[in-house]
């Protein structure tokens, strides 16, 4: 009767219209609020980084740079963090952390119910809003949010730490926080603030130092015990009673805790970004950030082995150093006496040299600046210029660089010469010539004129272009190997002519030139760009049997988890075969022996080498490119505006002293070998005997023969000589090898009569 009643008595209250109208009221009222709470959830919801960026959670590592035998020459960060797994922090420290920062860290699930009123109800009064954030909601802010406090990102803090804790396991929550978390004095994460206020690694603290650790969370740098210790000791023993209330430690731990003084052990990070080895750096640095992205070092946490070897890049610096000093040495004795300053400053010689900047700065004042271009009376030529260099040191086997110096100071100017310079090598493109032309089958005992050459212009055919050589002078016919080693203009050039232009332009891409090349005659003298990084790879390559190798940088990268990433292609290929290597290889020997680098073997550098010396046009640049078995090193010498250096410095004079220091540096302590012993004779190497005066095939009646060499089966056998021939070129070239203004008339069948028949000149 009583449930029929009620029943009655509701039926009768729903058909009264005013109880349905103020039921509706209610219905609408909280429908309102709670349509609002729906809308409100959505947005935050929906406005929480995606899914696919809360599972790549990864934190900004340092990057850690070593030399070839693993000792570290670098670090880079934005935040000096070194990852530990949490497998590996210590129990005892994760229970400082959470009975001081999360004591139901295990039970909720992300966010402690209990704690929200607590946290929202000051931003409904209009304070600011407090934390009371778990370990997770913490990890939210350090990762994802920001430390900005307000009501919205509050709500966002609780919506992504639930999803936190669907994507992650509490371990992982906790591992992720002990290493992203700030604990001042530059150290992010536990293990790099136990090495910064102990010296020691997070495993090894006691109880008293890990309670200090944990305390830092609330205010790193307020709290730090190296400038704060009153207040690091007060939260120091904060913690430790939260510990001992919780369960972690008892009563006697924690009394003995709290008597323990702070001893607290600065350690300095080690300071690893200092100038060493800046521009192989730089280049490392821009290699990897052109493959993974920019940014990569900075916080990639990855352990990067180069080839660097220390050793080798003291001797590159230290040697370009001092030998560019006594370069500008001479460059400022030559503009003091150009301008006339001792006269017009009445100052000494003396005076000026020692105190150059502040003298040529007042004389700049008093005369250069009023020095205008319709009364020129200081050429540019004269006035000062900075002398610059660049070395580039390559290990042959492998190609690994050892050593690289851009310039003089890395501090003064980051512009990498040895790698983004485009210098005119000059006579130093001549190997390129010379191989080319013997894997084509010239041998180097072949008979060219070094004598008066005149042709169209290429950029003006109404002009007529006429090389000469560096002295102005011709030596008649002679031997290619003779004008290799003597590096006479004229011949390269002819030589190139009758290779062809076209395919010695080939040739040097191949050998890794790999800046435009225009196949014109100059070419063949180094009308062309290049830089002393890829300088050195061409050269490398007559040390390497004839293979081109990919300079490199990288040994071996390891992601933050161990993994190896690939160091790059080699990049190995053939460029010219093999006893065309050797033959070019003997040939720029006798540059070092009696050549424009004898003073290689002057020096009492016996090692087997070869190598050739560079000068542009009007001493722009000054080159030496040499080579052992073991190594090949650059050097380039000039001015970053291209200016002269001025007369006099040349490749042997400027460059070739710098390379001799650093090989016998690199060479200290290495037996010396014969060269057959480091540069073996290899199969397809023939023996050729040419007539000195005809350069055709020696025969019986040939006095004066060459011994020489050529790539077996490659290009037309040379004819032999004949008795008429070789009468004739006697009566007309006298002593073969002797001046003379004329060379003797070509005999036909040599190796390049077919240029003397394309250009009419006189010989």
């Amino acid at each position: 009767m009583g449930l029929t009643e009620s029943r009655l008595r509701l039926r009768i209250a729903l058909s009264d219209p005013e109880f349905r109208h103020w039921y509706r009221v209610l219905g609408y009222i909280l429908a309102v609020p709670f349509g609002l709470g729906l809308l409100l959830f959505g947005y935050f919801w929906f406005t929480l980084p995606p899914l696919s960026q809360l599972e790549r959670i990864a934190p900004s590592l340092i990057t850690r740079m070593y030399d070839k035998d693993s000792t570290l020459i670098r670090e880079f960060y934005t935040e000096r963090r070194t990852w530990i797994p949490i497998s590996k922090v210590p129990d005892r420290q994760i229970k400082a952390v959470l009975a001081i920062e999360d004591q139901g860290f295990y039970k909720h699930g992300g966010v402690d119910l209990w704690a929200i009123p607590a946290a929202i109800l000051p931003a409904v009064t209009g304070h600011r809003v407090r934390g009371a954030s778990t370990l997770t909601q913490q990890l939210t802010k350090l990762v994802f949010l920001g430390p900005e406090r307000s009501l919205s990102r509050k709500f966002r803090e609780i919506l992504l730490a639930v999803r936190i804790e669907r994507t992650y396991t509490k371990n992982e929550i906790l591992e992720f926080y002990l290493n992203e978390v700030y604990l001042g004095a530059g150290a992010y994460g536990f293990a790099a603030a136990a090495e910064r206020y102990f010296s020691r690694p997070l495993d090894s603290l006691t109880l008293p130092q890990q309670a200090l650790m944990a305390g830092l969370l609330q205010r790193p740098e307020t709290l730090r015990p190296d400038k704060h210790p009153q207040r690091a000791l007060f939260r120091r023993n904060t913690v430790l009673r939260a510990m001992e209330s919780n369960g972690a430690i008892n009563r006697a731990q924690m009394d003995s805790a709290l008597t323990t003084p702070l001893a607290v052990r600065m350690k300095e990070f080690e300071q690893v970004s200092g100038d060493e080895a800046s521009y192989f750096v730089e280049t490392v640095r821009k290699e990897l950030e052109g493959r993974y992205g920019k940014g990569f070092l900075d916080s990639a946490g990855t352990r990067i082995r180069t080839t660097l070897d220390r050793r080798a890049q003291a001797l590159a610096d230290s040697s370009l150093s001092s030998h560019i000093a006594e370069i500008q040495e001479r460059m400022n004795v030559a503009t003091m006496l150009d301008l006339g300053m001792p006269g017009r400053l009445r100052k000494s010689q003396e005076e000026i040299l020692r105190h150059w900047d502040k003298h040529y700065a007042r004389f700049d004042s008093l005369f250069l600046r009023k020095d205008t271009l319709e009364t020129r009376k200081f050429p540019e030529h004269a006035r000062y210029h900075k002398a610059q260099g660049a070395v580039v040191v390559i290990e042959n086997a492998g190609g690994a660089v050892r050593a690289l110096s851009g310039g003089l100071d890395y501090r003064e100017s980051n512009y990498n010469r040895a790698t983004m310079a485009a210098r005119s090598p000059g006579s130093a493109f001549k190997p390129i010539v010379y191989a080319t032309a013997v894997d084509k089958g010239a041998s180097p005992g072949g008979r060219v004129v070094d004598g008066p050459l005149s042709m169209p212009d290429p950029d003006d055919s109404t002009k007529q272009w006429r090389p000469h050589n560096l002295e102005y002078d011709y030596e008649g016919g002679m031997t290619l190997r003779r004008a290799f080693y003597r590096s006479r203009n004229i011949p390269a050039i002819r030589v190139a002519l009758e290779t062809g232009m076209d395919t010695v332009a080939a040739y040097a891409l191949r050998f890794g030139i790999s800046r435009p090349l225009r196949p014109v005659p100059a070419m063949a003298l180094g009308a062309c760009d290049a830089s002393p990084l890829e300088m050195a790879s061409a050269f490398s390559v007559f040390a390497n049997g004839g293979e081109w190798i990919r300079p490199r940088f990288l040994e071996s990268i390891l992601d933050r988890n161990g993994s190896s990433l690939a160091p790059g292609d080699p990049g190995v290929r053939r460029v010219i075969s093999e006893p065309a290597a050797w033959i070019l290889a003997g040939m720029m020997r006798d540059v070092n022996i009696r050549g424009t680098a004898a003073d290689v073997w002057a020096s009492g550098f016996y090692q087997p080498s070869g190598g050739k010396t560079g000068t542009s046009n009007d001493y722009r640049d000054a080159w030496y490119i040499g080579f052992t078995k073991r190594y090949t090193v650059a050097i380039w010498v000039g001015t970053d505006d291209h200016a002269s250096l001025g007369s006099g410095h040349t490749g042997t004079d400027d460059a070739l002293p710098i390379w001799l220091d650093i090989m016998r540096g690199l060479h200290k302590g290495m037996k010396t070998h014969e060269f057959e012993t480091d540069f073996p004779r290899p199969p397809g190497v023939a023996d050729v005997r040419i007539c000195k005066l005809t350069g055709r095939t020696a025969q019986s009646f040939c006095d004066s023969v060459a011994q020489d060499f050529k790539v077996a089966g490659v290009g037309e056998k040379l004819p032999a000589c004949r008795v008429e021939l070789h009468e004739a070129a006697r009566e007309s070239s006298g002593d073969q090898g002797g001046p003379s203004a004329k060379g003797p008339k070509p005999t036909g069948g040599t190796f390049l009569e077919g240029l003397f028949r394309k250009i009419r000149s006189p010989f």
